[in-house]
């Protein structure tokens, strides 16, 4: 099968918009301590920070992560302890 010049053109045009669609990120905000993540089709970026607890102590987590069709290529999230000691404390 042979496509015409108008044919082409248009085939091309419907590829480059689907390609630029699979690029445009939504932006979702997470309410668990303000954690933004843009994602779209091909890849996300997280924005953490995320209230959490860590060896009965709370604090937040924070940093950036980097997703590539569904693989993390970029990951740099630590926990981060409040200055308030034994806040949670254990199962006795």
């Amino acid at each position: 099968m042979k496509l015409d010049a108008k044919s082409r053109k248009k085939a091309l045009l419907l590829l480059i918009v689907i390609i630029i669609s699979m690029l445009i990120p939504m932006k979702i905000t997470h309410k668990d301590g303000g954690t933004v993540e843009y994602k779209a089709l091909l890849y996300s970026v997280i924005q953490w920070h995320q209230i959490a607890s860590q060896d009965y102590h709370t604090g937040i987590i924070q940093g950036t992560e980097i997703r590539i069709l569904f693989s993390t290529v970029y990951h740099n999230a630590e926990f981060i302890p409040d200055h308030i000691e034994h806040v949670l404390s254990p199962a006795e």
